[in-house]
């Protein structure tokens, strides 16, 4: 399944499209993950193209098992970041994860694409069949807080560490539809 979700434009920022990874994204994958900020919160790093065309393949397998669809964000032809909606253990919820590019970053970009995301994944569109979106932090994490807010993501619980995927305590957001 190859879906392309349109994020429309605003006044002061062009639209965006969620599409599919390819594999000439993986330079760009390479590049995104050099910058210390986004480094600081992912537990994954690709630190070179044959890590980011594996992962890249690892997205593909996920969307053609149904259980992960994972979209590059695309401004003007350029890659600015990334969303995925997967499907969680719980029956009927999905866990949503998102980064922007340093170069992308404080322009609205994550909001704009987690609400596309958002309503996709809940509604009958999404191959899940998904009535709660889970999304989660680091406390730290301020940016991903208020993105998380303002997309109707209200804060249901402060998690404890769980070494080494999250070494400190996390923020569980919940949006349902």
């Amino acid at each position: 399944m190859s879906t392309n979700l349109s994020v429309a434009p605003t006044p002061s920022a062009p639209a965006l499209t969620l599409r599919p990874w390819r594999d000439e994204d993986a330079p760009g994958l390479v590049a995104a993950h050099r910058d210390p900020l986004l480094t600081r919160w992912l537990a994954h790093h690709l630190a070179d193209e044959a890590q980011a065309l594996r992962w890249i393949g690892e997205q593909t397998e996920g969307r053609a098992a149904g259980a992960r669809f994972s979209f590059a964000m695309v401004e003007e032809g350029c890659t600015v970041g990334h969303i995925t909606v997967k499907r969680a253990k719980a029956a009927g919820s999905a866990e949503v994860g998102y980064w922007t590019a340093g170069s992308a970053r404080g322009r609205g970009i994550a909001p704009r694409a987690l609400d596309v995301l958002s309503r996709w994944a809940l509604g009958p569109e999404c191959p899940l069949p998904v009535t709660r979106l889970e999304l989660l932090h680091a406390v730290g994490n301020e940016g991903s807080c208020r993105v998380a807010l303002k997309c109707g993501y209200a804060l249901e619980a402060v998690l404890p560490p769980l070494p080494p995927s999250r070494p400190g305590k996390g923020h569980l957001h919940v949006r349902e539809g």
